[in-house]
């Protein structure tokens, strides 16, 4: 070594310290950052438990793998804790656009309640419903990402039946956001097996058994309240895959930046329940994917995990904020919104992204289509989504439905909530655009205009019997059970008579309940009323996949009928009405509500195109008409200017 070098390595090494503290003070993790080599990073990494204790393949009681300390050791955990994925439970969450939700359904008492944090206009907040963070945990881990509720410690007073929450969630450990759920392209990951620890409420497990490091014997679910391992001894044992160890303990995980598509599909998933499961077959992919792209392409993100969701103006987004601002920079998502990749961002500072075609995107011409269409369609209503019919379909969601849950756990395949699908109706940019949609159902009170949901175990305890709670009906299991007006009313006088807590000068709440678009209460005479009500109406969510192709698109290569024709489904269609009031009965709205269109208006505009044939014949025999008319007195002009010639020829002639 030169001397040169052993002179300033001291330097060296104390600058790149200093850089590494400012780094970690600064709260950017080591592993976030991009030098420029687009290479995957090789991750033979030491793994760690909860306790920051490193995990080896001799150990004796082996602890599960925490991601919070193992992953946190070169990657920020807190700032990807507050990304779109993660911190959904917190009181100062972002909103953005309206997404799909959480929906707690219970079919015996007839209920589906959309939930968020998120301040989405017809979604309830968990907290509305005494639906704690133990207690989300428990309806919804199977397709939870982990993090924020799962990480939430609950209160002494919370009791889970009769056991104490506290103690409870000290045998399950926490649900930690599970890094290797997105970022794991081993096709031995089985998120699947990450959803069966959850429901045995193996919360610290979870990630472990998924990633396929090692396998666990053992329920929490079924251990006693104030069980100890101190003392009791190990009862929920882990046994790592030793082969997975080299000499020195570090295990190789096939982590990469860009998430495989396979791992966005087991929460984002879409099943069309019109078509028998033994058909699907015939069922195209988005095609995008068909293409060779994968969903991480155009849902891009930073180390603050901040997922773009295909906004085109997030700017004028009704629910923005700063932080929502910041993290969605208009310029840069804009140009991978279908928008910006087909057809260029005109605001984007990459030049590239100005001008379009990106990532091989073919540039559309929409030849012959007037422009109104683009100032009213979204791009989405004529290319995404199932096909419109003369009625909407019915669709299940993996997170709704538990979609993709394998083995013994995952025979049991709910239905509610029911989701219709394509609503062509209005987005927040005041364009219209196709949407899922749920009809809310729930048992509430009602003071001054103001509805609140009532916690579905409230309800079972107060109307058991006017439920029909003790009867059995297997088939119908997961399914709506018929509800009448005579247990409704039985319900609300349930309901009324519970001793509410309430504010002095506040009235006392009024029961109601919310079902198919309506409110139903007792009038004073005590018969059941019903009436439109804004807390009834339907839950929907914008949808953009799967995509067609152009040629499959609405109104390509001249087919305007596909909307313009009086029986067009995108305009005339109707739209079912979920309800458990006489559920076998159809029962219908007109899409035009949805898309806030006047019927009587497109009912003449599409009968013009009844004519529109004989109008283009007319035109072509006008236009014959008129050219043969100009040619008739073109050829008599000439006559007259050959025989004005002749004449002043022969005039010529004579002098």
């Amino acid at each position: 070594m030169s001397p040169a070098i052993r002179t300033s390595l001291p330097s060296v090494l104390l600058f790149g310290a200093a850089a590494l503290g400012q780094a970690a003070e600064e709260g950017k993790g080591l592993g976030d950052g991009h030098d420029g080599n687009r290479a995957s990073i090789t991750h033979l990494i030491d793994l760690f438990d909860e306790n920051d204790v490193q995990i080896k393949a001799t150990d004796r009681q082996s602890r599960p793998v925490s991601m919070r300390v193992t992953c946190g050791k070169c990657h920020d955990y807190d700032t990807i804790a507050t990304g779109w994925h993660f911190h959904s439970g917190s009181t100062n969450v972002l909103s953005g656009r309206v997404g799909e939700p959480w929906v707690l359904t219970d079919n015996r008492i007839r209920t589906q309640i959309p939930i968020s944090n998120r301040g989405w206009k017809g979604a309830h907040k968990p907290s509305d419903i005494d639906l704690t963070a133990w207690k989300f945990l428990k309806k919804f881990s199977s397709h939870y990402p982990g993090g924020n509720y799962g990480e939430m410690e609950p209160s002494d007073e919370e009791f889970d039946g009769e056991s104490p929450v506290f103690e409870r969630a000290k045998i399950s450990g926490k649900y930690e956001i599970n890094c290797l759920a997105c970022h794991h392209a081993d096709r031995k990951h089985n998120q699947s097996d990450a959803a069966l620890e959850a429901a045995k409420q193996n919360y610290r497990w979870a990630s472990t058994v998924a990633s396929g490091l090692a396998t666990v014997k053992g329920s929490a679910s079924e251990l006693d309240d104030f069980y100890d391992p101190e003392f009791d001894g190990q009862k929920i044992f882990t046994h790592y895959d030793k082969s997975r160890f080299n000499s020195e303990n570090k295990v190789f995980l096939d982590i990469v930046r860009k998430p495989p598509s396979n791992r966005c599909y087991f929460c984002h998933s879409t099943q069309d329940l019109q078509t028998p499961g033994s058909d699907e077959w015939v069922h195209n992919e988005d095609i995008h994917m068909t293409s060779g792209m994968s969903c991480s392409d155009c849902h891009r993100n930073g180390a603050d995990h901040m997922i773009s969701r295909g906004d085109i103006e997030p700017s004028k987004n009704p629910h923005g904020s700063d932080a929502y601002l910041k993290a969605y920079n208009p310029k840069k998502v804009a140009s991978y919104s279908c928008q910006g990749c087909h057809m260029g961002n005109p605001d984007a500072d990459d030049p590239a992204a100005q001008m379009g075609g990106h990532l091989g995107a073919p540039i559309p011409e929409h030849k012959g289509i007037p422009p109104v269409h683009f100032e009213k369609l979204s791009c989405t209503a004529c290319h995404s989504g199932r096909l419109p019919e003369e009625n909407t379909a019915r669709v299940r969601t993996a997170r709704m439905h538990k979609l993709g849950r394998h083995g013994p756990h995952g025979r049991v395949q709910p239905q509610l909530p029911h989701v219709v699908t394509p609503v062509f109706a209005r987005m927040a940019n005041g364009k219209i655009g196709p949407h899922n949609m749920i009809w809310p159902s729930f048992w509430g009170t009602q003071t001054n205009d103001v509805v609140k949901p009532l916690a579905p175990e409230l309800i079972r305890e107060l109307a058991p019997d006017q439920l029909g709670l003790d009867a059995d009906d297997p088939e119908r299991v997961n399914d709506w059970i018929e509800l009448t007006e005579e247990q409704i009313g039985g319900v609300l006088k349930a309901i009324g008579e519970h001793d509410w807590e309430q504010e002095a000068d506040q009235p006392e709440p009024a029961p109601v309940y919310v079902a198919g678009g309506r409110l139903y209460r007792l009038s004073s005479n005590g018969v059941v009323v019903s009436e439109t009500h804004e807390a009834a109406e339907p839950y929907k969510w914008s949808i953009a996949h799967d995509v067609r192709p152009a040629a499959q698109s609405l109104g390509s290569n001249g087919r305007c009928a596909d909307c313009h024709d009086k029986n067009a489904p995108f305009i005339f269609g109707q739209v079912e009405v979920d309800t458990p009031l006489n559920p076998a009965e159809t029962q219908t709205e007109p899409m035009t509500r949805f898309g806030g269109l006047d019927g009587g208006y497109y009912q003449m505009f599409a009968f013009t195109f009844l004519f529109r044939p004989w109008l283009k014949g007319v035109v072509i025999a006008a236009c014959v008409l008129l050219g043969l008319v100009l040619l008739l007195y073109t050829l008599k002009g000439l006559d007259v200017v050959v025989k004005a010639a002749a004449n002043n020829s022969t005039d010529d002639e004579e002098e």
